[in-house]
């Protein structure tokens, strides 16, 4: 009988105090139960939990979620040639998030295997290969796996097929892709000047600072924004979207104007040289903060 245990147990997958519903408890974000493909996490109105006896393992969530949150997974550890992933490969193909990642952080163009013993792989590489035309980037191909011819009479050459074999893992978290993919934008904003109080909620919830303002303008960068859709949770009058839309990077300035308010005499941004009232002397009737 062991009287010492020489070695702690894995601490079990979690979701850490990043989480978008940690920060903000309107937040409905689903992005790793949407990425789990055996339903091993789930979210109600608190954080999302994780079933440590259902979880595969597979670090799909990793790369889905936008905040970095989740807690002792770790991301496949894949081999690869040059520029070509090689065999052995997971029985559970890679999302496309994943392939992205290896695609700009590798160079990876090509998979070396049997199409008809990976099936999955299969799907994926096509999926992959949809999203990196719309990208204008260099598709993937399947290759068939080479037959290595071994000189028998030289033993000590049994594992040179080996040699320029490497083992390696991706980037995981949309802000890797962000960085990764710094030119280019998954996400674009729509701004509803009419609505907006330019109250500075949304760049000020803003952990990726894709959002920011001065006394001049609320200022978008998309190659920033990992699409966490706080500016909107946050917007007190629904004046913000953020929507999925593959392009160029793109800085956007919404230019404001400073006004005096001729109710309660302060300071106060509108998108509209006609408004003489702030956002809160608005919707008081009557003149009641006049009084």
């Amino acid at each position: 009988m062991a009287l010492f245990r020489l070695s702690h147990p894995p601490a079990p997958p979690g979701v850490g105090e990043p989480c978008l519903r940690n920060r903000l408890p309107r937040h409905d974000c689903q992005a790793c139960v949407a990425a789990c493909p055996v339903q091993a996490i789930t979210a109600t109105a608190s954080t999302p939990s994780i079933d440590e006896g259902e979880c595969l393992q597979c670090g799909r969530c990793l790369f889905a979620c936008p905040t970095d949150a989740l807690q002792n997974i770790r991301p496949e550890t894949r081999r690869f040639t040059g520029t070509t992933l090689v065999a052995p490969f997971s029985t559970l193909e890679p999302s496309v998030d994943e392939l992205l990642m290896w695609h700009q952080e590798h160079g990876i163009r090509a998979v070396e295997m049997e199409m008809d013993k990976f099936p999955g792989w299969v799907r994926a590489v096509a999926a992959l290969n949809i999203q990196l035309r719309e990208l204008n980037a260099p598709v993937w191909q399947i290759l068939p796996p080479q037959q290595k011819a071994i000189n028998a009479a030289r033993r000590h050459f049994i594992k040179a097929n080996e040699v320029d074999v490497e083992s390696a893992t991706a980037r995981t978290g949309r802000r890797a892709r962000r960085q990764a993919f710094s030119t280019l934008s998954e996400y674009r904003l729509a701004l509803d000047r009419a609505l907006c109080t330019a109250c500075g909620a949304c760049a000020r919830i803003c952990g990726e600072n894709a959002l920011s303002l001065n006394e001049e303008a609320l200022t978008f960068s998309s190659s920033s924004c990992t699409g966490c859709n706080s500016c909107a949770v946050v917007c007190p009058v629904d004046a913000i979207r953020i929507a999925r839309q593959l392009g160029e990077n793109r800085v956007l300035r919404f230019e404001w104007i400073q006004k005096s308010c001729r109710c309660c005499q302060r300071e106060f941004y509108t998108f509209t040289p006609e408004t003489d009232r702030c956002a809160v002397c608005q919707r008081h009737k009557y003149g009641m903060r006049e009084a």
